[in-house]
């Protein structure tokens, strides 16, 4: 290394210190690009989501906080969420709509007949050792869909992390839009198999997989998308090239492909799940655990609540945030 590179790096970190030491962070989210999934249906009746938001206190606060730290916080403000349930209604409405099902969301103080996605918790929350370490992002969403009289839980939780080498506004890409997107796609997908349980044709999961396979191993952009949407198919199929893809892929790819057989359902995937979170590193155990939680049965919420006596809950946080929103 030289010099130069040395002292340029100890200025950004000098920078990196300070911006810290504010009261606040601020950032801008890249508008979310809807999925590529289109469910083919072109009978479905238009029908309107009432969107309750039910958040208090920190339930509603995005901060960085550090790992470890019950008193330091910086609050984070997202220059166009200034009312974050609007921002994500506005687009689960436009994923909703590109999925070919009509829904149109409306925020309101209360709840309409019909359908109606009540959130409790929508939460942002950047963990970080030390100033020079990865921020550690994650988003947490927990409501509840109500139809007609019948409540079902809807938990979403996405996680990535970025180390900020010479300036704050690399980790705005991986720690808040990719996530941001990821949480609105999830939910979209989880109210379709809760309410109209819709799935994309075998041939179109056929053609994803083959899309992706041609661009593993390439550093293609974007390829993780195309591993997620294989979870918002609804359709079996996808299961056994996402597990692939969860055993073989990069990091990211394989966390990807984790926490996409979740929102596929995971049905008869536990073991599979447990053996990937014993296995797995940081990101791994994290969307494992996720995936299992996801799966909501007695069994999946005990294999939880075991988790918690794991070394790994009181040292990783971003994993405690999972877990916590699944168990309690």
């Amino acid at each position: 290394m030289s010099k130069l590179d040395f002292l340029t790096k100890i200025a950004c970190a000098f920078a990196i210190v300070i911006a810290f030491a504010g009261c606040s962070m601020k950032y801008t989210v890249k508008e979310p690009i809807p999925s590529s999934i289109d469910y083919g249906r072109k009978d479905i009746a238009p029908v309107t989501l009432t969107i309750i938001d039910n958040r208090t206190g920190s339930d509603a606060i995005f901060l960085v906080k550090k790992d470890g730290s019950l008193t330091y916080t910086v609050n984070v403000i997202l220059n166009n969420m200034e009312d974050p349930v609007r921002y994500f209604a506005q687009h689960l409405e436009k994923e909703f709509v590109s999925r070919g099902i009509p829904v149109r969301c409306a925020v309101k103080k209360a709840a309409d007949e019909g359908l109606t996605l009540v959130i409790n918790k929508y939460q942002i929350v950047i963990l970080r050792a030390t100033s020079l370490s990865s921020w550690k992002a994650s988003h947490i969403l927990d409501g509840d869909i109500i139809v007609n009289g019948q409540k079902k839980k809807i938990k979403a939780f996405a996680y990535n992390s970025k180390v900020p080498i010479f300036r704050m506004k690399e980790v705005e890409e991986p720690c808040f839009s990719i996530p941001t997107s990821i949480i609105i796609k999830d939910v979209a997908s989880k109210i379709n198999r809760a309410v109209f349980n819709l799935q994309v044709s075998d041939a179109k999961v056929d053609k994803l997989i083959t899309e992706i396979n041609a661009e593993i191993g390439k550093d293609a952009d974007g390829t993780f998308w195309k591993v997620l949407d294989l979870g918002y198919t609804n359709n079996p199929k996808a299961m056994e090239p996402l597990k692939k893809y969860a055993a073989e892929g990069d990091d990211f790819l394989k966390a990807c492909a984790l926490s996409a057989i979740g929102t596929l359902g995971g049905a008869g995937q536990l073991e599979f799940l447990k053996q990937q979170y014993r296995a797995g590193d940081y990101e791994d155990k994290t969307m494992a655990a996720k995936s299992i939680g996801d799966i909501g049965t007695t069994e999946s919420l005990r294999i939880m609540q075991d988790m918690k006596k794991d070394k790994a809950y009181k040292k990783n946080g971003s994993l405690r945030y999972c877990i916590d929103l699944y168990t309690l």
